[in-house]
């Protein structure tokens, strides 16, 4: 049974994705407008939501990229979070997520990294893998992070984007990070999985809407960030469930039983149990996709600790 604080958010976010999804546009018609209006509307969000007393944010860059560092008394600045926010590739950004990153921050005692990486249609893949990477190897070879100091992190396409970073820093035979939390990961940005259908889009009050609009469209989920002709399903870069996760560092997965991207982290954790990589796993009953970006429930609160614990695991020389 969930909250009294999270039926009340379900009912809020459903109005919210409604209206959010009624500006959807196939990628090749959408206007600079209603991109714009998009973005607004999802950092306002985030600008509203509330945030720990005293929390810290300054704005730096990452090799060139602009980047949130956001802190709480709580914090320790030896202990880094780089956390890739959500918003399909095409929408979302560190404002957008200040709220949810404020209290993360608190509840695991972390500094955390929030960069601004590019976003389609504008700028198209593989750039968010560019920036991923120039981002953590910005945080070792110039602010003086040791690898077993910092957790990759991200929700939806930010959860996409630390597992290919991740895989892409193990193709490079380069320094991994400590450790992964995945906040509903979209690990399967084809939309094959067996719960992108008609009755979980009814169920999902976030995704949902927009999902059916897009399937209405006969568009493909990953139209806004990447061309017809980079399209490889076997390319572990773009479809992190192609990937081999053999020797990689441990990885938690957070996921609610009413989304579409279900399925993702179910192939996700099949897969890590089959390479033998070090996991945790958490099905939330009754929660909708990245229920995290609301502060104000319980269940946020709860899943937040279950990150603090995961992370306390693997950060031990810095606890």
């Amino acid at each position: 049974m969930v909250s009294k604080e999270a039926q009340k958010s379900i009912e809020r976010f459903k109005r919210f994705s409604n209206l959010v999804s009624s500006l959807y546009r196939s990628p090749n018609e959408i206007t600079k407008w209603r991109i714009f209006l998009f973005r607004w509307l999802i950092n306002l969000q985030g600008t509203l939501s509330p945030k720990i007393k005293n929390t810290n944010k300054e704005v730096i860059y990452l090799d060139g990229i602009r980047t949130l560092k956001v802190s709480t008394p709580n914090s320790n600045s030896e202990r880094i979070i780089l956390y890739f926010h959500g918003g399909g590739y095409a929408m979302g950004s560190p404002e957008s997520h200040y709220g949810l990153i404020s209290y993360l921050a608190d509840i695991t005692k972390t500094t955390i990294f929030v960069p601004d990486y590019r976003l389609g249609p504008e700028h198209k893949y593989p750039s968010q893998l560019e920036d991923g990477m120039k981002s953590y190897e910005f945080l070792i070879n110039n602010l003086g992070y040791e690898p077993n100091q910092i957790a990759l992190s991200g929700d939806s396409a930010g959860g996409n984007l630390a597992l290919i970073t991740l895989l892409n820093l193990k193709k490079e035979n380069k320094p991994l990070p400590n450790s992964l939390a995945l906040l509903s990961p979209w690990a399967d940005p084809a939309g094959k999985g067996e719960t992108y259908n008609l009755e979980m889009a009814d169920r999902d009050i976030l995704l949902g809407p927009m999902m059916k609009k897009i399937w209405n469209s006969d568009d493909e989920l990953y139209n806004f960030y990447l061309k017809d002709e980079d399209v490889d399903m076997d390319n572990e870069l773009i479809f992190p469930l192609k990937g081999d996760y053999t020797n990689c560092p441990p990885i938690m997965i957070q996921v609610g039983t009413e989304e579409l991207l279900l399925s993702d982290s179910q192939m996700l954790k099949k897969i890590l149990e089959r390479d033998n990589c070090q996991h945790e796993y958490y099905e939330w009953e009754g929660m909708y996709h990245v229920f995290h970006i609301d502060v104000t429930m319980p269940e946020t609160i709860k899943a937040f600790n279950q990150i603090s614990n995961f992370l306390n695991k693997n950060l031990k020389v810095l606890t």
